[in-house]
């Protein structure tokens, strides 16, 4: 995104974001009848509470230390508790609108029943963003697929935001179920890593039990930019991954084109376009482009797998439609001429340690030819 448009687009994030905190007590105090001293004392909580995710960010960026993680994880989580109870608590409103508007009363019983939901979904959030993801086959079906690649498999991970201990140790069980799928190839498509991990806890111990006949490959999200692109890539390196940012590799019977985030890069189509006709060749090419953005003008110049993230399919709901707003190949596999475009929803979490009605995966794409 672009720094004019910067601003404006923080603004009214921000403002949303206390927003949600604002409603969220004001519905607390309407529902359950509060009296004025608790309500206040409620309102402040929630203010407070607002200022607690950016403040927990901020000292993780500046002051990380292990000792604080579990500081992080509850400013991180309540980002996602407070996007729940909003928006649940929003529901109920309108469920009670439409009850009264049927002559129906009770709208205390509506409240417990929104709390009662509420406290359901959080567990049911936390549980999807907490367990490891699985494996989800793919076949993709290719006209002028080479016959050795007949049944290639290729294992993405993208999306894991590793910033402590427990996501490298979480990534280290991500190994065993990619392992067990026996791919040919594993590729990272971004956002591995975020301020947090310094790299320095030799990683590629981890990565050298994967076992992928053509070892891994990866190509930076916009974290990695965040986290300091060549120290990205350092770190890229210490975990035994080859990092490909606006550069090919050829892997036997296949190209691999790794393209720096599109956004971060302020890349325009022509640039994402001139770069692919320059690693052009005659082999089955395989695209890892972190954001899923320009499909149609790649698609202009060849056919491709192209293989994205970024998304999280929203991970909380109902951040889906937000997402959608801004990407218009939001998730799932999307057929433009001769190429194929897949975007995953991601093996991890951003922020909050949730998921609700976006399940992580680990996409494992098994090549096919058309008949």
């Amino acid at each position: 995104m672009k720094h004019q448009h910067f601003l404006p687009f923080f603004l009214v994030l921000a403002a949303s974001y206390l927003g949600l905190h604002f409603y969220a007590a004001r519905w607390l105090i309407k529902h359950f009848s509060l009296p004025s001293s608790p309500a206040a004392w409620l309102r402040a909580a929630f203010l407070m509470a607002a200022f607690f995710a950016p403040f927990t960010m901020y000292l993780k960026r500046q002051w990380h230390t292990p000792a604080l993680e579990p500081l992080y994880t509850a400013g991180y989580a309540w980002m996602g508790v407070i996007l729940l109870a909003a928006f649940i608590f929003a529901c109920s409103d309108l469920a009670g609108l439409v009850a009264r508007r049927t002559g129906a009363t009770g709208d205390l019983r509506v409240a417990q029943a929104a709390i009662t939901v509420f406290f359901l979904t959080l567990a049911w959030a936390f549980y999807c963003g907490l367990k490891a993801p699985d494996i989800k086959h793919i076949t993709l079906a290719f006209k002028d697929l080479p016959p050795a690649l007949e049944g290639y498999k290729i294992a993405q991970v993208s999306d894991m935001h590793i910033d402590s201990q427990w996501k490298l140790r979480r990534f280290s069980a991500l190994i065993e179920k990619i392992n067990s799928a026996a791919p040919d190839l594993v590729v990272i498509t971004g956002d591995l890593i975020d301020p947090g991990i310094t790299c320095l806890e030799n990683p590629a111990a981890l990565t050298a039990k994967i076992q992928s006949r053509h070892g891994v490959f990866g190509s930076p999200g916009n974290h990695e930019y965040y986290y300091g692109l060549e120290r990205a890539l350092a770190c890229y390196k210490a975990f035994g991954i080859t990092p490909l940012v606006n550069e090919a590799a050829d892997l036997a019977d296949l190209r691999l084109i790794g393209l720096g985030d599109i956004r971060t890069e302020n890349a325009s189509e022509t640039d994402v376009k001139n770069l692919l006709l320059k690693y052009k060749t005659g082999k089955f090419t395989i695209i890892l482009s972190h954001q899923p953005l320009y499909y149609p003008s790649m698609a202009e110049t060849g056919n491709y797998l192209v293989l994205s993230g970024h998304t999280h399919k929203g991970q909380i709901f109902p951040f889906h439609i937000l997402t959608k707003l801004f990407y218009r190949h939001f998730y799932g596999t999307h057929r433009i001429k001769e190429s194929v475009f897949h975007v995953t929803s991601g093996a991890g979490t951003w922020g909050p340690p949730m998921r609700w009605l976006a399940p992580a995966e680990i996409p494992l794409i098994t090549l096919t030819r058309l008949p």
